[in-house]
């Protein structure tokens, strides 16, 4: 006892340790994929899936074991007192006349027999299930039932996957913008400060400053909503990275760089419609289904049991003691029930090729899920394209306009005005490219892993 309570003190202070140390802030910054891999380890969803795939394996190895011969024993004493009765006839009835007729009846007074027993049931046929040695549908139809919860584990890590890729890029991207947001506040400012100015001079309308002060107002709102959506990301991260406060998240400002182009869309419709997760788990809900409905047209049949019992009775003397031994092969034939069992294998048979008819519906779903993840990328590449060369212009439209400026020639609301064309195309690049790739990630999962962008 003593060792094991200096064992206890010791190893109590080293998982506080190991919690601060996952608690405490990275040297160096998370880049997404540290992150994926850390939430994977972390996530309640897919850890609660694993504990369902162990769940059904230990159902499967019942199933087996409720089909193999079952041995029970039993003990137990009983106290009597009286004449003995047929249940007690080990005990001494009394005196006996030559001829097997009782002359005098002994009474007993507290009296105590220990009675021990063990009985052994095998089912030779039961629910399809011969000697317990075949896969019967009960066996078969647990084992369906794992195979469906295991590939749910890899549906619930593509969702994790996307998860925190949408997470990461959402929160990365609202940060690296708020420089823009906060430039785009700055020359507002001063073309409030210069309109003013004019309206003084008499060079602008009142309605000018009111429409300068309204974008000022508008970036104000920008920015704030930039921030609050980098820290909502940020609280988001955390929680799913298992981090107690977001302080404590410490991340890369840099996104990670586009794929490769995808296959084509042929290519990879026909690697998922052969091996994704989702078609799987409902080919496994299928086959549990075909095994349940197999399971309840069994019931319909005749069973067969081997029942065999060794009973020993001591009443504490031994020339009273006794040993009986039976054995018996019993039939159990179901002859009327009002159809409920009938209508039960009826009922198994409907869900069976109801789960037929949702594979087909799973399929399409797959498929409407990869293209409108093909298309989406399509126009948003298209759209980086434009605003690419966009931002190109803007920025040589910015330089020959500071030159001027230097040389006096220029208007300074003019020159603003192009910055801010030049910041708002600056911004929409950004978050174009951000929702292209969160696109990407969520084709990885429309694919279910098919295609992988984020291993």
């Amino acid at each position: 006892m003593a060792a094991g309570l200096a064992a206890l003190l010791f190893i109590l202070p080293c998982r506080s340790e190991a919690q601060d140390a996952l608690q405490a802030p990275r040297p160096y910054p998370l880049t997404l994929h540290d992150c994926i891999a850390i939430a994977l380890g972390e996530n309640p969803a897919l850890e609660a899936s694993r504990y369902d795939v162990f769940s059904a394996a230990q159902e499967v190895r019942a199933a087996q074991g409720m089909l193999l011969p079952q041995l029970t024993g039993t003990a137990k004493y009983e106290l009597f007192q009286g004449s003995p009765t047929t249940k007690f006839s080990v005990v001494n009835l009394g005196s006996v006349s030559p001829s097997g007729v009782a002359v005098t009846t002994r009474t007993v007074g507290w009296t105590g027999v220990e009675l021990y027993g063990a009985r052994l049931t095998y089912p030779l046929f039961k629910d399809g299930s011969i000697l317990g040695l075949n896969n019967a549908p009960a066996i078969a139809e647990k084992k369906a039932k794992k195979q469906a919860l295991a590939w749910t584990v890899n549906l619930r890590r593509e969702d994790v996957i996307y998860r925190i890729s949408d997470e990461f890029v959402a929160t990365v991207s609202a940060r690296n913008r708020m420089g823009l947001a906060e430039r785009r506040v700055q020359l507002l400012d001063q073309s409030v400060a210069i309109t003013q100015e004019q309206l003084k001079q008499g060079l602008k309308l009142p309605v000018d400053l009111k429409v300068a002060k309204s974008q000022f107002s508008a970036a104000q709102t920008l920015a704030k909503l930039l921030r609050e959506q980098a820290t909502s990301g940020s609280l988001a991260l955390s929680k799913s990275l298992g981090l107690s406060s977001p302080s404590k998240l410490y991340l890369s400002n840099t996104l990670p760089d586009p794929p490769d182009p995808p296959p084509t869309t042929e290519q990879l419709l026909g690697a998922c419609l052969t091996h994704h997760p989702s078609l799987e788990v409902q080919r496994a809900v299928i086959d549990q289904a075909k095994q349940d409905y197999r399971l309840e047209r069994y019931r319909l049949y005749p069973s067969v049991y081997l029942d065999g019992t060794a009973n020993y009775i001591d009443d504490f003397n031994p020339s009273n003691n006794a040993t009986v031994y039976t054995g018996a092969i019993a039939i159990s034939v179901p002859i009327f029930d009002f159809g409920a069992q009938l209508a039960t294998a009826r009922a198994k048979l409907m869900k069976y090729k109801a789960e037929e008819a949702r594979l087909l519906s799973t399929a399409d779903d797959v498929n409407y899920d990869v293209l409108k993840a093909y298309q989406a990328i399509y126009v948003l590449s298209h759209n980086i394209l434009s605003l690419q060369e966009d931002v190109s212009k803007a920025e040589r439209d910015v330089q020959v306009l500071e030159s001027q400026q230097q040389q006096g020639i220029a208007e300074p609301l003019t020159v603003i005005e192009k910055k801010l064309h030049l910041i708002a195309k600056q911004d929409d690049l950004k978050g174009v490219e951000a929702r292209q790739l969160s696109l990407y990630a969520f084709l990885q999962k429309a694919a279910g892993g098919a295609w992988k962008w984020i291993p």
